[in-house]
């Protein structure tokens, strides 16, 4: 019957700690108002031109998993159809998809 007792005077003691605690914290007078550490980066700023566009499907074939042996023959169509679409490359370098 006493380890009940002391179990929820424990209890009881631990309960007003924790509601007086705050009260006792807030009590303190820290009234600086909480500032960050870092302050905050600006915004990048949008690219106003971009060369993703620019030889894009030889790009692609070049970054590519397939065997480097494999890739000389795609060059031979890649490139010959980026230079046939170079204008419209160039054109839309000046919409960035960012």
């Amino acid at each position: 019957m006493n380890v009940l007792r002391a179990l929820q005077a424990t209890a009881l003691c631990a309960l007003l700690l924790a509601i007086a605690a705050p009260a006792a914290a807030r009590a303190e007078g820290d009234t600086k108002p909480l500032e960050p550490t870092h302050q905050p980066m600006p915004p990048p700023e949008k690219p106003i031109y971009t060369t993703d566009y620019l030889f894009a499907i030889t790009r692609s074939v070049t970054s590519s998993t397939l065997v480097p042996a494999a890739q000389v023959p795609l060059f031979l169509f890649t490139v010959p159809l980026d230079l046939a679409f170079l204008p419209v490359e160039a054109i839309a370098g000046f919409f960035p998809a960012h």
